[in-house]
């Protein structure tokens, strides 16, 4: 099923979020599809969106001056 880019770019925003609290970023993103009727999906939404959120932290880390050895 084709799962539109504002959804993946929403399920990066919930796992950033997430992460920033220290929650299950999983149970998140499974509960934001079942939320947005992308039910069945919620795996293959989380294993996209992990992978551009992972970008996207490690970004904010070294925006904010982290040793890069520590941003992977």
């Amino acid at each position: 099923m084709f799962i539109p880019s504002h959804i993946l770019d929403a399920a990066v925003e919930v796992i950033v979020n997430t992460r920033d609290f220290c929650g299950n970023e999983a149970f998140a993103v499974r509960e934001f599809c079942n939320e947005t009727g992308f039910k069945s999906e919620w795996q293959k939404i989380h294993r996209i969106a992990n992978f551009r959120a992972n970008a996207k932290w490690n970004a904010f880390k070294k925006a904010a001056g982290v040793n890069p050895k520590h941003c992977f």
